[in-house]
């Protein structure tokens, strides 16, 4: 084994990048013929072929970096552009009061696990945000199902919108505050600075690619060519604003969308982010996994690393519990509301990620190798019974004779697309 991964360092780039290819080409049909998701597979693979497994790929090569910092923008792009604000105004309240209860309660109770278990305050505010926004991976089946419609279903996906916007918000304070260190004079200035740049992102960011797809009338290429630009002129805009990049490329996502209400421009985008550029990045993110670290941590701070699975499970239940009592749904809806926001992959494995890497005046992370673990962790769990629970909760529903939503109820949102 020693001398095939030797004989692997020294293959040329292009050879390497091959061998990258092949394994994206394998891993998703193996994946679907065990049902699991493509994502929990790549982390995994990045774990066995990594430093940390039998060494065959290297975090610091060129294709490693490359892949890993186009896969992270890309993926918050995409993030941002299935973000369908006119979700807010279907079933506003319902939106708005479970919008906030599954950002709130997840966030205010994982920090304070994390403030339990030993960390400042600012590292257990980001790490209750980790915890706060979801990933709709089960959405499609919910989707197969017919039950889009469900005025719960939609109070889930307008969810979305605000925990995703929230989540990058706080990382953005985080980020600050670890770098700077607490100022309220730098904590206002940077809350202006987020004041300006998302609305100049939204506004002002849809307006230009308007005219640039409208007026100008690119070429389907050129319009390709557009979206790789957006993604890094919103991170490097969000630098000029004191922000991390993966805020930008979230943020120009979302100004895409609201310019270009069709798809169909980013499939052939889509397709070549989504079976190369970000599973790059989850091959990338699974090679940071330390199990030794991670069982050390479930010894000597049992309370942190089990604490963050109950956070995160009580918060998302209570949450959907609530707002189903308050709005009358049937406790299979419940289950179901529950289970959709349950999975942490997109949004949260990106700011851990970056959380990481991001080190203060003294080189020392936001978030300990023991967070990015347990974290970690976490993406496998859910990831596999958020799905599951999903389609329990979905046959459930299907079984009971008065599931159809009245006609005047029954709304159509956009699909909020999970990634691979």
């Amino acid at each position: 084994m020693t001398d095939a991964i030797a004989a692997f360092s020294h293959f040329s780039a292009l050879t390497q990048f091959l061998l990258w290819i092949m394994l994206f080409l394998i891993v998703p049909g193996v994946c679907e013929r065990l049902n699991v998701p493509g994502v929990l597979g790549f982390i995994l693979l990045g774990w066995v072929l990594g430093p940390n497994g039998v060494g065959l790929l290297d975090p610091e090569a060129l294709v490693s970096r490359m892949g890993s910092e186009l896969g992270v923008g890309l993926l918050l792009f995409f993030v941002g552009f299935e973000i369908d604000f006119s979700l807010l105004k279907k079933a506003r309240a319902q939106v708005a009061i479970f919008g906030l209860l599954t950002f709130g309660l997840p966030l205010a109770i994982g920090a304070l696990v994390a403030h339990w278990a030993g960390f400042n305050l600012n590292a257990s505010l980001l790490i209750g945000s980790l915890l706060a926004s979801h990933t709709l991976l089960a959405y499609p089946v919910v989707e197969r199902a017919g039950m889009v419609g469900r005025l719960s279903v939609v109070a889930t996906a307008g969810a979305t919108v605000f925990t995703d916007v929230a989540a990058m918000v706080v990382l953005a304070v985080c980020l600050l505050v670890h770098q700077t260190g607490f100022s309220e004079a730098i904590i206002l200035k940077q809350l202006a600075q987020i004041a300006v740049f998302v609305p100049l992102m939204i506004f002002g960011a849809s307006w230009l690619i308007k005219q640039l797809v409208h007026r100008v009338k690119l070429r389907f290429e050129s319009q390709l060519l557009l979206f790789f630009v957006l993604v890094a002129g919103g991170s490097e805009a969000a630098t000029l604003f004191g922000l991390d990049g993966i805020v930008g490329a979230f943020m120009a996502g979302i100004a895409a969308r609201r310019a270009i209400q069709r798809e169909e421009p980013t499939h052939v985008l889509k397709v070549v982010a989504n079976t190369f550029l970000i599973p790059a990045f989850f091959m990338a993110t699974g090679m940071l996994i330390q199990p030794s670290v991670l069982l050390d941590t479930l010894r000597q701070q049992p309370l942190f690393a089990l604490g963050l699975t109950g956070a995160l499970l009580a918060g998302k239940f209570i949450a959907a519990w609530a707002t189903g009592r308050l709005y009358g749904y049937k406790r299979a809806e419940i289950g179901l509301c529950f289970s959709l926001t349950l999975p942490q992959v997109a949004a949260t494995l990106a700011a851990t990620t970056v959380a990481y890497r991001t080190v203060n005046a003294a080189k020392l992370p936001l978030i300990s190798h023991e967070v990015l673990n347990a974290v970690l962790l976490l993406v496998v769990l859910t990831s596999i019974g958020g799905p599951l629970l999903t389609q329990y909760f979905v046959r459930r529903l299907a079984a009971d004779d008065d599931t159809a939503v009245p006609a005047d109820d029954a709304v159509a949102p956009a699909m909020v697309a999970a990634p691979p």
